[in-house]
């Protein structure tokens, strides 16, 4: 337990958030339609389903992807925390995480519905 509590804050918590959300969904207890990105249910009026913008990204594969995926997020994650010169201030790396995870938001969604136009006024014979 102390090696987890030793582990950079933002690996520490994406490597538990991984484990802790794919761990119910591919057994079973949680459907797997329920942490998916849908953007009609995440701009949804009066209720909208903002862990949709975070549960894709934590969601791990099924069988071994269970266990490698949260190993090499831990490895990687750690080292880029703690050694990459590229995040130096104690931050960088979480708002690099951020950035990454809006700009695949923003444009899966423009290229969903860009191909939903283009299929709907094309006919094809």
């Amino acid at each position: 337990m102390d090696m987890f509590w030793a582990a950079p804050p933002v690996t520490r918590t994406l490597t538990a958030g991984a484990v802790l959300l794919s761990v119910p969904v591919w057994t079973g207890i949680v459907s797997p339609y329920y942490v998916v990105f849908v953007r009609e249910n995440v701009l949804k009026l009066f209720v909208p389903q903002l862990w949709r913008l975070i549960t894709p990204f934590l969601l791990t594969g099924q069988g071994m992807g269970m266990l490698i995926d949260p190993y090499f997020l831990w490895t990687y994650g750690s080292a880029l925390e703690t050694q990459s010169s590229r995040f130096s201030q104690p931050g960088d790396y979480f708002m690099f995480l951020v950035f990454v995870s809006a700009f695949i938001i923003v444009s899966s969604s423009c290229l969903s519905v860009g191909l939903r136009l283009y299929y709907t006024s094309h006919t094809f014979t």
